[in-house]
């Protein structure tokens, strides 16, 4: 399945109104803020990227350590966006304080935030901490890979215990789309600490799917509880 031009429109973002994104979920997460920030910049907006957990290290994007002011203008000066954070010796960037979050959201037009971790898994059910979505953020866009379908929760879930405690199920138990529904609508799944926000659901790796009957009952089964949500793929980037 080819990706979409825009997925801003896939989405219905509307980023003037609401200039600060948390992406929530699971894997998929770095390549969806990445998509967007392509998009963005393309469009000329400047682009702060950052988290409130851990994210990759990629030594070729233009980075400010430690959120440095001086270096996220040159960067978004000369590049069109920037990712700030503290670089850890095991390859990852951490969080950085919400008042380096506030100042560097002053910097920019749209903000990106990674808000949540999955160690690449493509679903699952918070812990009593996560996700960690900052309090100025206007937009959660929660992710789930439609490879979770038809797989064991021990198998495809990131907290496997507590999504299989969720779902009232084994942990052998296959993931199917109501699961899908029932975890991207729940205040104790991925609609958690979204609040008053605007919210999303995008259902990525939908190029893994025989057919797209699955992704269309997870769609139908959102809007019925009228949740904005939109399928497709980003590749094997997670």
């Amino acid at each position: 399945m080819r990706s979409p031009e825009s997925y801003l429109e896939l989405l219905k973002l509307d980023i003037e109104k609401h200039p600060v994104i948390a992406v929530v979920g699971g894997g998929g997460k770095t390549s969806l803020i990445f998509r967007l920030c392509d998009e963005l910049t393309s469009m000329g907006k400047r682009v702060v990227i950052s988290t409130t957990t851990h994210m990759a290290y990629e030594p070729f994007r233009p980075f400010a350590p430690d959120g440095d002011m001086r270096d996220a203008e040159y960067a978004l000066e000369h590049k069109g966006y920037v990712i700030a954070g503290h670089r850890e010796e095991n390859g990852k960037i951490s969080r950085l304080s919400a008042e380096s979050l506030q100042n560097l959201r002053n910097l920019c037009d749209v903000m990106l935030i990674e808000a949540d971790g999955a160690k690449h898994k493509p679903i699952k059910v918070p812990e009593e901490w996560e996700p960690v979505i900052p309090d100025f953020a206007d937009i959660v866009i929660s992710v789930v890979g439609l490879d979770c379908l038809g797989q064991p929760i021990c198998q495809t879930a990131h907290r496997m215990e507590r999504t299989a405690e969720f779902l009232r199920k084994s942990m052998d138990a296959p993931v199917t789309p109501e699961d899908v529904v029932k975890i991207a609508s729940s205040i104790c799944g991925l609609f958690k600490n979204v609040e008053d926000r605007v919210y999303r659901v995008y259902l990525n790796k939908a190029d893994t799917l025989k057919e797209t009957d699955a992704a269309e009952e997870i769609l139908e089964g959102l809007k019925q509880k009228n949740i904005v949500a939109s399928y497709g793929s980003m590749g094997e980037m997670a």
